[in-house]
């Protein structure tokens, strides 16, 4: 029996053991050779089994995930490590929190970031391309403004009530009213937003705009969603978007690849 609980607390500290280094070799998102040969020496002085190590590979490659994409972006050399790391580990993307939307964002902000913009072949946004004209993105989005609304407020001044006759009263007093208006910020239409190389548009039900890069004052984001400022217009254009991040760094790319 002691020789049974003496061999269990070994493995279990053979085991905190592997996983607290392996989290330590991990931090930078990938193993070297010499890491990997410490932690095949560990695994093989506390005898621990395959089945043990995968559960702690699982875990690992949940850990690499983050850590490359803890910055915002997901570099060449980085998805390498990766996919390098999973083949050694011997696990696949359903064995562990791999985020399949999380990695197409990080990945094209990492190429973005490198001066090279999304070429998106096929698609079904109904937009007639110029000459030499690449699609970069295109998303589901709102057309968003802002509506006033009137609002009627009745008041009444000092009143009274006397009784003329048996089942007649008369009133007297002041009865008027005054108006407040507020400003909601609606969903005007819904549709595609679009952004190619040379052209910035949204296409929905009622409302469409296009236009090129040139024609663009200014452009932010705001709580309220993508601003963008065309010069000779007075109101803004303001576009509702799930994700802001990959439209907003394609046209600061393309705005200030003009300028150069």
């Amino acid at each position: 029996m002691l020789d049974f609980v003496k061999k269990y607390l070994t493995k279990r500290e053979g085991k905190t053991k592997y996983n607290n280094l392996l989290k330590d070799f991990l931090s930078d998102g990938k193993l070297d050779e010499k890491e990997k040969k410490e932690l095949e020496r560990l695994s093989k002085e506390y005898n621990i089994t395959e089945l043990e190590l995968l559960e702690a590979h699982k875990k690992g490659s949940a850990l690499a995930f983050q850590s490359i994409i803890s910055d915002g972006k997901i570099t060449e050399d980085e998805k390498s490590a990766l996919e390098e790391l999973m083949n050694y580990f011997k696990v696949s993307q359903k064995d562990f929190k791999f985020d399949q939307k999380a990695f197409n964002k990080f990945y094209t902000l990492g190429l973005i970031d490198k001066g090279i913009l999304p070429d998106i072949q096929e698609h079904d946004i109904d937009i007639i391309f110029k000459k030499g004209e690449i699609l970069h993105w295109g998303c589901p989005g709102a057309l968003r403004k802002y509506q006033r609304v009137t609002n009627r407020i009745n008041y009444s001044g000092p009143t009274a009530s006397i009784k003329i006759m048996k089942g007649v009263r008369y009133r007297m007093g002041s009865i008027g009213y005054s108006t407040s208006s507020s400003e909601y910020l609606i969903n005007e239409d819904t549709g595609v937003f679009w952004l190619t190389n040379q052209r910035i548009g949204f296409r929905g039900n009622r409302k469409n705009f296009v236009f090129p890069y040139s024609k663009i004052h200014a452009f932010e984001l705001t709580k309220n969603g993508l601003t963008i400022l065309k010069d000779g217009r007075e109101k803004p254009y303001i576009i509702g978007l799930d994700d802001y991040d990959i439209p907003c760094m394609i046209i600061s790319h393309i705005l200030n690849n003009d300028k150069e």
